[in-house]
């Protein structure tokens, strides 16, 4: 039996993304995501990282969090959406070609490769890091963003008050919600994290639903909706990051 909480237009459900995605009663009109993957491990100069890399926080061995692989997630991803749709796979430089095997072995299409301009970058001896990079995906047929202005860069700071370590902006995911759906449609997010998917679905007024495997998350994130779906109903200010 699955394990969920709806507040307000959002349902998010606790389990392993991989195992939910076969029993969601509706397909998705659009993905937005920011998957769990291996990041840089190893090498003797790991002190020289900075943020969620720095010694204290991060113990060089590859992993944050509980990883999928990519050729796991990309095909129930591809079957949970309707037969049009677009995707957003969020993934660094070193997952990015991977990523893009994955899911273009799944069925996925790609439009284009955008980058997130996070501003304050990583600490580096190879170039100091401040892109993140975005698969822009389609399946079935291709539709015009509704911003067609729009280019492959976004650029806004990473959000001060994150409790996730790598919690994305509200900025960012809705520019791409907002480009690619329209109000009322069903947003997905198989690794919920902070749940700041669903938050920026709710503001555009769309629905979402979000997928967290871990407890812990699962609980802060509900309460985080839980939070901002009363100062919606209250019509209070919200922070925009």
């Amino acid at each position: 039996m699955l394990t969920f909480e709806t507040i307000g237009p959002c349902t998010l459900y606790l389990g392993d993304a991989r195992e939910v995605l076969r029993n969601l009663p509706e397909k998705a009109d659009l993905v937005v995501t920011d998957p769990p993957y291996k990041l840089t491990r190893g090498g003797k100069n790991a002190q020289v990282m900075s943020g969620i890399f720095a010694s204290d926080q991060y113990d060089n061995s590859g992993t944050l969090m509980e990883v999928v692989p990519w050729e796991e997630m990309a095909a129930p991803i591809f079957a949970a959406c309707r037969d049009h749709c677009d995707a957003y796979i969020m993934a660094n430089d070193k997952n990015v070609f991977d990523a893009h095997a994955a899911f273009i072995s799944a069925g996925w299409k790609l439009h284009n490769l955008l980058t997130w301009n996070k501003g304050a970058p990583t600490r580096n001896r190879w170039y100091m890091k401040n892109l993140e990079f975005t698969l822009y995906l389609w399946k079935g047929r291709a539709a015009t963003i509704n911003m067609p202005g729009s280019t492959q860069d976004f650029a806004c700071p990473r959000p001060k008050n994150r409790f996730h370590r790598t919690q994305k902006p509200l900025r960012l995911l809705d520019h791409y919600i907002r480009n690619s759906s329209n109000q009322g449609e069903l947003v997905l997010d198989p690794f919920a994290g902070s749940a700041s998917t669903l938050v920026a679905a709710m503001r555009a007024e769309r629905r979402a639903v979000g997928i967290e495997l871990n407890p812990v998350w699962f609980e802060k994130s509900c309460e985080r909706l839980h939070a901002e779906w009363a100062a919606i109903c209250q019509g209070l200010e919200v922070p925009a990051e």
